[in-house]
C-alpha cells in the first residue's frame, strides 16, 4: 500500500501533462469515499502542489465524509443511476436516499459538480427514470450540466478474467437514437446535457 506522499510523488511525474492540458487528478474506483480519510489527505496535499482536484463517486457515503471532502474538490463527477429507490437498493445494492442527500449537499456548499447518468438499456433508460433525474438536476443551483454515458460491454472479458458471472451479458449497448431520445427528454429540463464523457 502506497502512503500520501508517495500517491503524490507519482502524480507529480504527470504535471507537464496537467500544465499543459489544463487537467489535474481523478480519485475514481471502486468508489473513493469509501477510503475517506486517505483520500482527504491526498486531496489536502494534491491542492497544496497546486494540482486541480477531481472526485468521481456515486454519492454513497456519510454527510459527514462528503462536507469534509468539498472544500478540497475541484470537481465532482457524481454519478446518478436510478431514481427508484426499490430499483436503486436492488441494481446498487446501497439506498438512494444518502446518495441524493449528499448531492444536495454538495449544491449547498456551491461545489461544481457534473452529473453522470449511465444510459443501461432495460436498468436505468426508461423514461420515469430519465424524467427523475432531470427533476433531481434542474432543482440543482450549481449545475446543469449532465454526462449520459452509454452502456458498452468493454468491462464483460475483466469480469471473466476475475471469475465473476457478468449480471448484464445479455444487455446490448443502446442506439444512436436511443441516446438522443433519452438526451432531448433531459434537455427539456434545460440542462446541458453531453454524450460521453
Amino acid at each position: 500500500m502506497l502512503t500520501v506522499d508517495e500517491v503524490l510523488d507519482e502524480l507529480e511525474r504527470d504535471r507537464p501533462f496537467y500544465d499543459e492540458s489544463g487537467g489535474g487528478v481523478t480519485f475514481s474506483g471502486g468508489e473513493p469515499l469509501f477510503q475517506p480519510r486517505f483520500l482527504l489527505a491526498c486531496l489536502t496535499k494534491a491542492r497544496e502542489r497546486g494540482l486541480n482536484t477531481t472526485v468521481e463517486t456515486s454519492g454513497f457515503a456519510s454527510l459527514a465524509v462528503v462536507r469534509r471532502l468539498a472544500p478540497v474538490t475541484d470537481l465532482f463527477l457524481y454519478d446518478l443511476k436510478v431514481l427508484d429507490p426499490g430499483r436503486h437498493m436492488r441494481y446498487t445494492g446501497a439506498p438512494l436516499e444518502p446518495v441524493l442527500r449528499n448531492l444536495r449537499a454538495l449544491d449547498r456548499a456551491g461545489a461544481a459538480i457534473w452529473l453522470r447518468v449511465p444510459l443501461v438499456p432495460g436498468f436505468t433508460d426508461d423514461q420515469a427514470n430519465l424524467e427523475a433525474i432531470g427533476r433531481v438536476a434542474s432543482g440543482l443551483r450549481h449545475t446543469r450540466r449532465v454526462h449520459l454515458l452509454p452502456y458498452h460491454g468493454l468491462g464483460t472479458s475483466k469480469l471473466a478474467q476475475l471469475g465473476r458471472a457478468d449480471r448484464l451479458g445479455d444487455v446490448v449497448p443502446p442506439s444512436s437514437a436511443a441516446v438522443e431520445e433519452a438526451a432531448a427528454l433531459l434537455r427539456r429540463f434545460e440542462l446541458d446535457v453531453r454524450v460521453g464523457g
